[in-house]
């Protein structure tokens, strides 16, 4: 990936656990990222522009329970529902 550029950046200093710091050191020698700043502000600009910040628990459930997987919910809370009622 090429190299981000363009404004001024400021300047940040943070530790990094071996794991992701090994994972960090493997993607720049891939060729993914030429220098570990910009793997940084590439991932802290993905985790900004796809994160929910309009969060609503309504529509996020009534969006899965619209899926495959929330329709077998649904259907598997009524079997065992029904079985306890006998109904």
């Amino acid at each position: 990936m090429p190299r981000i550029s363009g404004k001024t950046k400021e300047r940040i200093t943070f530790s990094c656990d071996p794991l992701p710091y090994k994972k960090i050191q493997q993607s720049i020698e891939n060729g993914d990222f030429s220098t570990i700043t910009d793997l940084i502000n590439s991932a802290l600009i993905f985790y900004f522009e796809n994160r929910k910040i309009d969060f609503d628990p309504k529509e996020e459930i009534k969006h899965f329970l619209q899926s495959p997987e929330g329709e077998e919910l649904a259907v598997k809370l009524l079997e065992k529902m029904s079985k306890k009622t006998g109904r």
